[in-house]
């Protein structure tokens, strides 16, 4: 259906948006008119006709509700059919050609139906998706950048695509790494001019971040700025980690994820970026921009 995003749908939204209990009774009433007219034409004569009566008031709107649903779900090959089929019945139609009308509709329909997909999502895992948004909007408000790759990293989790979700895990890190780095005024260099955050490698964003907090901690400090500084090279510690085991390692297809490993990237991805939202103040103006750091 046309209109409809991407995304996980509930089994209430696929009944609901797809008319399921719609399409169902059409393919029901298809069935039972083809057991009607395999009796009839079994007992009577082969090519009589069917009686106007029963064609009009009940063949031909039961039809017509079928060939709505069936353009409700762009089932084209099935509406191609009943462009022929309202012609039999025009003409006046037996109950052997009712019959065999019926059968080949009711083929199409199925046969459109095989491009329709929907994913199944294990009850779990839907747990994990459906409360997600709770725990990541606090997030999601200090780093808004990395919203749209987290959402993507649950989805992949969701529908099995683990190494897919490792990936979007390690763009989410990244805006961490970028608002920690901005947060920390740390410069970086590439050729000897001077490089933007969200140009920068991976080693030397992290390196520039742990010069400026080893040039801080040679400043007098009191006890709330080396609170501060201990956030800081911790939250460090953890883009170094990251980057060594898994960043590497998605970002040049060594290996693939599997659901368990992919489960452990999130949780410390999530525990990561958690981390940097407590201490970050909420952007000003328009939210971070998209661009990857490279390796």
């Amino acid at each position: 259906m046309q209109g409809l995003p991407l995304q996980i749908l509930t089994f209430g939204d696929i009944m609901r948006h797809y008319n399921v209990w719609q399409l169902a009774h059409a393919i029901a009433f298809l069935e039972s008119a083809q057991r009607d007219a395999e009796f009839k034409q079994e007992f009577t004569e082969k090519d009589s006709r069917v009686p106007d009566e029963r064609m009009n008031n009940y063949f031909v709107p039961m039809l017509k509700l079928c060939e709505s649903e069936c353009r409700q779900l762009e089932l084209n090959c099935a509406l191609a059919r009943f462009q022929h089929f309202n012609h039999e019945i025009r003409q006046g139609i037996t109950w052997s050609e009712l019959r065999n009308q019926i059968k080949v509709l009711h083929e199409a329909i199925h046969a459109d139906l095989c491009y329709r997909r929907f994913a199944y999502v294990p009850t779990s895992k839907a747990a994990l998706h459906d409360g997600f948004g709770l725990v990541w909007e606090p997030i999601w408000k200090k780093i808004p950048g990395a919203k749209e790759d987290s959402q993507r990293a649950i989805d992949c989790y969701a529908l099995e695509q683990d190494t897919a979700c490792v990936f979007h895990l390690m763009r989410v890190a990244e805006f961490g790494l970028r608002a920690l780095a901005k947060k920390l005024h740390a410069k970086i260099a590439s050729k000897g001019q001077f490089c933007p955050i969200e140009y920068g490698e991976w080693d030397k964003v992290i390196t520039a971040i742990k010069n400026n907090i080893d040039t801080a901690r040679k400043l007098p400090a009191g006890p709330k700025k080396q609170a501060q500084l201990e956030f800081y090279s911790d939250a460090a510690d953890h883009c170094t980690f990251m980057k060594d085991i898994w960043r590497n390692n998605v970002s040049h297809a060594r290996q693939p994820y599997k659901d368990t490993e992919a489960l452990a990237v999130f949780g410390r991805v999530r525990d990561f970026i958690k981390f940097l939202a407590e201490h970050l103040p909420e952007p000003r103006g328009s939210s971070d921009s998209g661009c990857s750091l490279r390796m």
